[in-house]
């Protein structure tokens, strides 16, 4: 099947800044997961950051080809998400809203076959902003293009271009992006089964100042995941984290300033999930 547009580069940004795995967390967070015998799945979260807590239940609920998501907070806010899904060969619906927010619903709809890969997303407004993506791709070689429409402006209000070249242990990707103003380079590179590299490089087409992000990623004979980053303002990042024979897993980051050791702590969390 064709790739998204967001998949172009998805290796570099997983390793860069997680994705189900190796997320640098800098707060702590506590969650825990069941499923009732009806088969809805449970998340209870609880993240602390500085005097701050939060708390969050997420309910997931699949029925063939229909889905349910509700997340509740205690900001009072609900975030829904609703899916059907192969409502017609290779297309899925989906709507999405922050309750009691009116003005945060979203109508998305994706359709994906052996060639292409599009998804657009309407904001249910009386006057929507509607974004619209596309992604192809041959053999080794994936493409693909965004654009932004504002109905209120009556205007273009952005659009993108990126390129990609999946080939074996390496994975290269392009991204125009802010209007074509914006460059960003990405690369990662399989050096072992066990260890990753990858790199984010981005400046302005016009030129400007360059930023960076650099980092490895390595797993461990016992199954731990070692990653460590640094970016061009010297802050240097690393994380450890380990899934247990009895499903919970633990993750442990630190942050630090290279450039001012003496003059800012150092920051760290961690995060466990208990299966």
């Amino acid at each position: 099947m064709a790739v998204a547009i967001s998949d172009i580069g998805k290796e570099v940004r997983s390793i860069l800044y997680g994705a189900k795995d190796g997320v640098f967390q800098y707060d702590q967070k506590l969650s825990y997961s069941t499923r009732t015998a009806d088969g809805v799945q449970l998340v209870l979260n609880a993240i602390r950051k500085d005097e701050k807590a939060d708390l969050s239940l997420r309910t997931v609920y699949n029925y063939g080809n229909y889905g349910l998501n509700a997340t509740f907070t205690t900001s009072d806010k609900v975030h829904v998400l609703a899916s059907v899904d192969k409502i017609a060969p290779g297309v899925k619906v989906s709507l999405s809203a922050t309750l009691p927010d009116k003005e945060s619903g979203k109508l998305l709809v994706d359709y994906i076959n052996q060639h292409v890969h599009l998804k657009t997303s309407v904001g249910m407004t009386t006057q929507p902003k509607v974004t619209l993506s596309a992604a192809s791709g041959y053999k080794n070689l994936v493409f693909g293009g965004e654009v932004a429409y504002s109905t209120e402006k009556s205007a273009v209000s952005n659009y993108g271009l990126a390129l990609g070249l999946h080939a074996g242990d390496s994975q290269l990707a392009v991204h125009l992006q802010d209007k074509l103003e914006t460059l960003k380079f990405m690369a990662a590179h399989n050096v072992s089964k066990d260890k990753m590299l990858a790199a984010e490089i981005t400046r302005p087409v016009a030129g400007g100042d360059v930023t960076f992000h650099l980092g490895i990623a390595r797993r461990m004979e016992n199954g731990a995941l070692l990653k460590t980053k640094v970016d061009h303002k010297g802050t240097l990042s690393a994380l450890y984290e380990q899934r247990l024979a009895t499903g919970e897993r633990f993750v442990l980051s630190t942050q630090l300033d290279t450039l001012n050791i003496g003059g800012k702590a150092p920051k760290v969390g961690f995060a466990l999930d208990l299966a």
